[in-house]
């Protein structure tokens, strides 16, 4: 179960659907995630809100948008990589810049995740 926290500028705060579809589906796609593991937060910021390199590394960014992902342990770094291209892939195909994403990957184990079922 991934949890992503998305932090955005107010120019894209009514692109957050596509943005939310893009990522979701490739998790889904690159991480074999169950489709309906949908859990995101976006946060919009104003301009100056948010402070980044504009080249770093070897990009040419116009803006920015941070991807945070806390996910289970145990995916391989492959899956981890696919799925990151896979989302850098689907935000450009929205017409945003691949150089515009930044995606960060943590990791947390057995214990560390409590999702009550429904009740009986």
């Amino acid at each position: 179960m991934p949890l992503v926290r998305v932090d955005i500028h107010t120019h894209l705060a009514l692109r957050r659907t596509e943005l939310s579809a893009a990522i979701h589906s490739a998790l889904v796609d690159g991480w074999e995630m169950p489709a309906d593991d949908l859990f995101q937060i976006f946060t919009v910021h104003e301009p100056g809100d948010l402070f980044y390199s504009r080249t770093y590394p070897d990009a040419e960014r116009s803006d920015i948008i941070l991807i945070q992902i806390l996910a289970f342990t145990g995916y391989s770094p492959e899956v981890k990589q696919r799925g990151a291209a896979l989302i850098a892939d689907r935000i450009a195909a929205l017409g945003l810049r691949r150089d515009d994403v930044l995606i960060a990957l943590s990791e947390n184990g057995d214990g560390d995740w409590l999702a009550p079922a429904k009740e009986a």
